[in-house]
Order: structure tokens, then sequence, then C-alpha cells
């Protein structure tokens, strides 16, 4: 009974936290229909704030520099003050501006925050962890409650802190008058425009308020396990994000009753299931999953909330926004090609021909592995393209698919034929081939049962459970020791061979990884312009249209996520063997993140904008390290990626790309 009662106590201290920083994504989203997931780095924010105005001295830059001291209160007051603020100025300056753009650019512009603010951070305050100095509450002994469970003052003051703020809030969103403001714009803003209410005003609060609740769930963090670090956020927020979508995102109560009960969860799997440490985010995933698959609104959500406004995913040419020098580089490369009379297969021919002899008289491996890079990661944001792109289904799990053929083949490899029955792999060098097949294949298999169960789900929902099936997937490689060797990873892949010839230098894996481009791209170019390509299309431009013209929108959804997940499985077949070596780290949301990102840069729905995404970042990565600042900084490439990537949602959402070639696909 001891045990039980101790555990729940633990599960209600992780629940409170979760159910804080919950009410910062439920009530913006109430208001804006927008996730933003900028709320893990603001939680992050609040606990390093604090525990920097708090200690005497400490690094900054890294540079030794004296420091306020305050006492914490003091701190966690200024701290809630600072990231309320950036909220607002977050808000005036990276959404406001997209009230009127395509759905996809607000949720991009979020990542890009979230991005520019965790490695700005880390570049001010490095990568290692922070003690959080102590205080009166954390530092005091635990006592005894009845029932046999310790907890100390600073859980306690968590848990009180908690209902205390949930309360008031709720109290002052249903008694307030900017709360009665609030609830009127997330209503209809245009009516409350025209009734008087200041909205864009009201947002901007909202924003703030959302911001300072989760600072305040990040203090609390730090404070109950005392250290606070750049990336401390990225798990709380998905775990918090997590909560609101069970609670019913868009409802206060429901965001409470959501952390509250995934708290609980994680402690009861973790104390009572065997391994269940280890496979408690999968666990919080897989609840999300089920209970977005039998009631996509949340426990206390409301219907509509999973409805997603009529429009492009992308919407049309951007005009005044796009007059810039990025629209006008758009605007001459596609008046040359109407000059030259170019068709876009012969422009990927020329290409072809191109990189082929750059291939061959490369100077270095060094630039052939670069180069390679670049194929690598736009053929898997070209299969990550033919779901968001062309059919508008926002995938954050596309890297379980990737992790799907790279394992698949490893596995074969390494674990069976190898290490189980002693077969050399020169051997059976054919087996690569009919891999390409079977792990596109089980990859394909495997986004039709992701595809399944989002067939309910619109817009940021969708996204939401696409990304809860990633996770999943990740911490099952992590965790399945005797299958995927867990953290260790699978090492001794072999090389591409062919025949006798090895095919693992740096030149012969250029060569292999440029032909497989050119069939993806042949494949994809044929694909899109087929009888499937157009349905795909209508889907992406009004899902409701699609439907009342007779066009199987289900069925079609699931052939994207089968005809993406099958791109994946085959590049990661080929990753592992040009690698040699493959991990869970290969596949994190970070990665699904960056080829989401990549596409968004090229040009979304386009062939090209995968392969122009890819180069420009990869190109941008190895080029900076030339520069002193990023030498001793390298996090600050990664804070020009998120004010670039704002800079193009603000004036370019369609991408670089979008105007340099004809409309790939005209519905009837």
């Amino acid at each position: 009974m001891d045990y039980f009662a101790q555990i729940l106590a633990n599960g209600l201290l992780l629940g409170a936290i979760y159910a804080l920083m919950a009410v910062a994504y439920t009530v913006v989203y109430g208001v804006v229909r927008l996730v933003n997931f900028a709320f893990g780095e603001l939680f992050m924010l609040g606990a390093i704030l604090t525990a920097t105005l708090m200690m005497p001295s400490g690094t900054l830059f890294g540079f030794e520099v004296t420091l306020p001291g305050l006492p914490f209160w003091l701190a966690a007051l200024l701290s809630l003050a600072a990231v309320a603020a950036i909220g607002a100025l977050i808000e005036r300056l990276a959404f406001r501006p997209l009230r009127t753009a395509p759905r996809l650019a607000p949720l991009i512009s979020s990542i890009a925050v979230s991005t520019l603010l965790m490695n700005l951070t880390q570049m001010i305050w490095g990568a290692q962890q922070i003690p959080m100095p102590a205080t009166t509450l954390s530092s005091s002994e635990p006592f005894q409650l009845p029932g046999g469970v310790f907890i100390t003052a600073a859980d306690l003051s968590v848990i009180v802190t908690m209902v205390v703020a949930m309360l008031s809030f709720h109290l002052f969103v249903n008694r307030s008058r900017m709360g009665r403001a609030m609830r009127a714009t997330a209503e209809s803003r245009l009516a409350s425009l025209i009734v008087g209410i200041p909205a864009d005003r009201i947002v901007t609060f909202t924003f703030a308020a959302g911001s300072a609740f989760a600072a305040l769930a990040g203090i609390l963090y730090a404070q109950s396990y005392g250290s606070v670090y750049a990336s401390m956020g990225f798990v709380p927020g998905l775990k918090a994000l997590t909560a609101a979508v069970l609670g019913g995102i868009g409802s206060i109560p429901g965001a409470a009753l959501g952390g509250l009960i995934l708290g609980l969860v994680e402690a009861l799997g973790g104390g009572y299931i065997p391994g269940g440490s280890a496979y408690k985010d999968a666990i919080s995933f897989a609840i999300l999953v089920l209970l977005l698959l039998f009631r996509p609104e949340g426990m206390l959500g409301r219907p509509e909330m999973n409805e997603t406004a009529r429009g492009s995913l992308l919407g049309q040419e951007i005009g005044g926004g796009g007059k810039g020098l990025l629209a006008g580089i758009a605007d001459k490369t596609a008046q040359i090609a109407r000059v030259l009379r170019l068709t876009e297969m012969r422009v990927f021919l020329g290409l072809f021909a191109v990189a082929s002899t750059i291939g061959i008289f490369a100077p270095s491996n060094y630039a052939l592995q670069i180069m390679t890079m670049i194929l690598i990661y736009g053929m898997l944001a070209s299969g990550l393209n033919l779901i968001v792109g062309f059919a508008g289904l926002l995938d954050l799990g596309f890297v379980a698919f990737w992790a799907v053929g790279s394992y698949v083949t490893s596995i074969v490899f390494v674990l069976v034929l190898k290490n189980s029955y002693d077969v050399a792999p020169g051997d059976v060098w054919w087996l690569l081939y009919p891999m390409f097949i079977v792990g596109g294949c089980i990859a394909a298999l495997f986004g039709i049962l992701i595809g399944y169960p989002t067939l309910k789900l619109r817009g940021d929902y969708l996204a939401i459970m696409t990304l809860g099936f990633g996770e999943i997937v990740r911490v099952v490689v992590t965790n399945w020791i005797d299958l995927t060797r867990g953290p260790m990873g699978i090492r001794g892949i072999p090389s591409p061979s062919l025949f006798e010839y090895s095919l693992g230098e740096p030149r012969s894996l250029f060569f292999f990884a440029l032909a497989m481009a050119a069939v993806l791209v042949v494949l994809v170019g044929r694909l899109v312009r087929s009888k499937t390509g157009r349905a795909w299309v209508a889907i992406r431009e009004d899902e409701d249209a699609a439907e009342a013209s007779g066009i199987n929108t289900a069925g079609y959804k699931l052939l994207a996520y089968a005809c993406s997940a099958a791109v994946g499985g085959v590049v990661g077949v080929f990753c592992a063997h040009m690698q040699r070596y493959i991990g869970p780290a290969n596949f994190s949301l970070s990665e699904n993140i960056t080829l989401l990102l990549l596409i968004v840069i090229g040009g979304l729905g386009t062939i090209a904008g995968p392969f122009i995404g890819a180069a420009l970042w990869v190109l941008f990565l190895q080029l900076s390290l030339s520069i002193p600042l990023v030498q001793s900084h390298p996090e600050i490439r990664y804070v020009f990626l998120g004010a670039v990537l704002v800079f193009l949602m603000l004036h370019r959402p369609q991408g670089v790309a979008s105007r340099a070639r004809p409309s790939l696909v005209r519905l009837p």
C-alpha cells in the first residue's frame, strides 16, 4: 500500500507540471488554433533564467560574469515577466503576420522559433547542465504523509501552485472582462472586431499568458529535479502537448485532467509494468493514439476543435509578401526556362549530367560525402513531400518508416545471417537488392497501419497523432535490445557490393545514391501527374470538396501514406549500408522536423524542392564551419536556420522554388 501511495504521489507531482504547461498549449490553441511548438523552449527559458538570476556568478557566452544572486521568489517573478514578454514578442513578429497565410506556415514558424530559441540558449549558457541553486523548499527534509507517503516541501509546492494557478486562470477566463474578450475572440475573431474587441491585443495577451504558464512549469520542474539545460524543454513539451490533447485542447479543465492522467499513467507504468520505466514514453503516446482513435476531440474537448479551416494547406502564389529577393530569383528562373523552352524532364537530365560530371572529377572524398548526404536527405525529403506537399497531410512520424527500412536490412544481414548463421555478408552481396523491395514493402505496410487511425483526424490533430506514432517506434527500437541492440545500435552492416566489386568507397556510394535519386525523381514525377496525383492535390486543396466530387479520400490518403513510407524504407536500407551503423539517435523527432524544413525551404509540392532544400541546408552547414564565430559557437548555424525559416514563412511560405516551375498538377 505504501509503494502504491508513493507512486501516486510521484505521478501527481509529474502530472501537475504537465498540466501547467498543457494550459499554455490549450489557451493559445483555443484562441488562434495554433500548436505552438516553441512552448517547450519557453518552459526551458523560465527555468534557466530563474537559475541564472539566483546565482552570484556564472558562465555566459563562455565568460565568467557576476550575476544578481536574487532570492528564489524574486528571480521567479522576473523570469515569468521576461518569458511572458518574449512570448508576446514572438506572437507579434512570427505569428501575427501569418494570420491569413497558408495553414502550414504558422506551424512551421513555431518550429523555427523553437529551433532558434533552443540553440540561442545553448550558445549563451552552453550545452552542459547547470545546477539549480538550492532554496528553502528544495533543501528541506522530506516529511511523511498519512499512508506512508514521503514528499518534500518543494514537491508539495508544485501541486499547490498548480491547483491555485489553474483555478485562478479558470476564474479569470470565465469571470473577468479580459477573459470574456478572450472567449469571444476564440469564437470568432471577425465578430469580436465588429463589436469593438481589440482582437490583436487579446491574442498577444493570450500568448503572453500561455508563455508565463510554460515558464512557471519550467521553474517548478527545475526546483524539483535540481538542474537546468538548453534542451530540457523538449520532452516535457511533447508530454504537455499530449496532455492537452488528451484532456481536450482548448479546455483548461481538460488540460488539468490530461496532465494529471498522463503523470499517473507514467508513474504507474514505470512502477508496475516490467520494463515500464523504459517504455513509459511509449505508453503515454499509445494512450494518446487510442484516445484520438475513438474520441478525436479529447476527454473534455469540443468536436469542432478537430475541424480544419477550408482552403489549401499551402495556399496560392503569394502576392505582396513575395515581391522580395526570393520571388525575384524564382521569377527570373521561370523566365529563363520559358525562353529556353525547357521541359522539367530535360532540366533534370541536365542536372543529372552535371552531377555525374562533378562526381567523376570531385577533388576529394569529403566533397563526395557531402554530395551523397545532399542526395540522401533530398530523397528522404521527397518521400515526406509526397504526403505533406502533394496530399496535404502533415506527417511528423515519417522517420519511423526510415527506421523500419534501416532496421529490417540490418537485422537480416548482421543479427540473423552473420551472428546466428555465420554467413559472411560478402557471400550474399546480392541480397541487398531484394532488401530494397522488402524494406520498402514493410515500411509501406507500416505506413498503412499508421495512416488508418488518422483518417478521422485533420490538421494539427493529425500531426500530433503521427508524432505519437513516430515516438512510439523510437522508444521501441531504443529499448527492444534483443532485436535492435537498443542504444548500442547495430554495427558491421556490409557496404553495397556488385558481384565481386565493393561499392563502399565514397565515389561509388555517390553514384549509387545518384542512380537512386534519378529513379525516384522519374517515379515521383509520373506518380504526381497521374490520376492518383491529381486526387492527392484535390485533397490537399480542399478535402471536403474532393470528397463531394466523388474522390475516395480515405483510400487515397492511405495510398499516400504507403507511397511515402515506401520511399522512406528504401532510402533507409541504403542509409544503413552506407553508414554501416544505425542507432535510435538517427531517427529522432528532430530529424523529422529537419526533413520537413527542407521541403519548406525548397518548395512544398514540387519535385525539385526537396533536393534544393537539402543542398542549401547541407552546404550551409559545411561552408559555415569556416567562419570563426561558428567555430566557437556551432549552435549559431541553427539560430540562423530558425531566423531564415521565420523569414520564409512571412514572405514566401511556399519555398524558394515554387515559382521556378509551372504547376505540376491542375485540377479538372
